[in-house]
């Protein structure tokens, strides 16, 4: 299964911050769960409205890890770390 994540933020946000927060957060998992991998982080090049200002794709084994993966302490804190700065926070699941 593949989960994605696209977050745009408020404008003024230390999207770089954020960026390598995620990056070094997702590796640490990585590491930590063994049906977690492949995460990567995308930064958007184009600016528009519509545009998301961060992708996160990862893979997990079967989608019933889902809930493991959210409900671990390293997400939790990164997602706690930048919520407030989250304008929209869109996700997606495929097998």
């Amino acid at each position: 299964m593949v989960h994605y994540v696209l977050l745009k933020f408020k404008a003024g946000t230390d999207v770089d911050a954020i960026e390598l927060n995620m990056r070094e957060t997702y590796r640490q998992l990585e590491q930590e769960l063994p049906f977690l991998t492949e995460p990567f982080v995308w930064r958007n090049c184009v600016e528009r409205d519509s545009n998301a200002d961060i992708m996160a794709t990862i893979h997990l084994d079967n989608a019933t890890q889902l809930k493991d993966y959210l409900t671990h302490p390293l997400h939790v804190a990164m997602a706690d770390n930048f919520k407030d700065a989250v304008v929209t926070r869109i996700s997606f699941d495929h097998e």
